[in-house]
């Protein structure tokens, strides 16, 4: 008895499966209607956002606040624990590069860098420079020209 229900239950759940089929109903959704995840009235692209704070998070940098709008790349991190002053280089150098690649039609890159919820620094750079230092069409020398740092405590 149970194998006879089974059977039957499996053919309804086929017939169900292969019955559908072309219901006549036309959909014409445009390309336009999907120009990116910019929806919410302030221009982010929530997508490069996402993108940029995901490679942040895979390098430990977990708690980045990131928003990408068409004019700029803006950073705000709380510095991970340090070795030496040059890990905090590296992480920015890293951010820079993150930001470059995933928003590479902004016109600047704003890091702002804290320790324990304190405001610390906040660096700034054309975002063209770095698409050219990551393309060697610049030099390090020339490239440290174009960063902007400054203390924001």
């Amino acid at each position: 008895m149970k194998k006879k229900t089974m059977a039957v239950i499996g053919l309804i759940l086929l017939f169900l499966l292969f019955s559908g089929g072309d219901d006549g109903a036309t959909y014409d959704v445009s390309r336009d209607e999907w120009t990116s995840m910019i929806a919410n009235g302030y221009d982010d692209d929530k997508a490069a956002s996402m993108s940029v704070y995901e490679s942040l998070a895979f390098q430990g940098i977990d708690d980045a606040n990131v928003q990408v709008t068409p004019e700029r790349v803006f950073v705000k991190y709380d510095q991970p624990p340090v070795k030496s002053d040059s890990d905090a280089l590296l992480a920015w150098f890293y951010i820079m590069g993150v930001a470059a690649g995933e928003a590479p039609g902004t016109d600047e890159i704003i890091i702002q860098m804290y320790a324990q919820n304190n405001p610390l620094f906040e660096v700034s750079v054309p975002t063209g420079d770095v698409l050219d230092f990551l393309e060697s069409r610049i030099t390090l020398d020339e490239f440290r020209t174009k960063v902007d740092v400054k203390a924001i405590m």
